[in-house]
């Protein structure tokens, strides 16, 4: 019995000659000609494992030795699931947000907004440590009722807080969100210091936010480990 076609699925395949010593087959509703009758890649499961370790903090590279493909693989199997998964909280009230600004390298921050209330992290934007990238993140932030926004001691905080708004600027107002940091930094490899992990892109960094956000601080791990079942 001959396979189906593996680009149209028709079961209307005829034995074509031979190529390299292996059996050519051809389709007879697209014409498509083929020799290999094997599923390509890795399965579903192996790449949802590969993520799952991704998010335990190994490095892409580490990864890849252990599947025995390409970082670039591995890059593309997180960057697809980190899409299909990607989401913040909806706007809503909060007595308390903590703002603050994480170093990724020299040229790309993040800045992060964090609910001292339900403790989830809302919101997030990637760029410069400048008015420019905090202006983004308060954009989306102006549609939270919020009481107090809590921040550090950087310049950019009291020129561009919005007028109106009630903001305490200390550093022992923002224990919740550092302490958020320090998780970010012990889960995932790219956000520790002075390691060495492929893909540096701004997309990357931001898809990974959302994938800490998602499983680590606003869910649990429960959710991705349960598709291995």
């Amino acid at each position: 019995m001959n396979p189906n076609c593996p680009k149209c699925l028709s079961p209307q395949t005829v034995k074509n000659g031979f190529l390299c010593g292996r059996q050519r087959y051809k389709c007879k509703q697209c014409g498509y000609q083929f020799t290999r009758t094997t599923p390509r890649g890795k399965p579903m499961k192996d790449k949802l494992l590969a993520v799952v370790l991704y998010m335990y903090g190994l490095s892409l590279n580490s990864i890849a030795k252990l599947f025995h493909v390409s970082a670039t693989a591995v890059l593309k199997w997180v960057h697809k699931f980190a899409q299909e998964t990607y989401e913040k909280p909806k706007p809503g009230s909060a007595i308390v947000m903590e703002i603050d600004e994480i170093k990724k390298t020299n040229k790309l921050w993040i800045w992060k907004a964090y609910c001292r209330d339900t403790g989830q992290l809302v919101d997030w934007e990637c760029g410069g440590r400048d008015a420019k990238t905090f202006r983004r993140l308060m954009r989306r932030l102006s549609r939270w009722n919020v009481d107090i926004y809590c921040v550090d001691h950087w310049k950019v905080y009291p020129k561009e807080m919005p007028k109106g708004c009630y903001f305490l600027q200390s550093k022992s107002e923002t224990v919740g969100i550092e302490r958020n940091n320090g998780r970010q930094r012990h889960w995932f490899a790219r956000f520790r210091r002075k390691s060495i992990v492929v893909s540096k892109s701004k997309e990357m960094v931001d898809l990974t936010m959302s994938l800490f956000a998602r499983f680590h601080v606003n869910g649990n791990m429960n959710e991705l480990i349960s598709l291995f079942s």
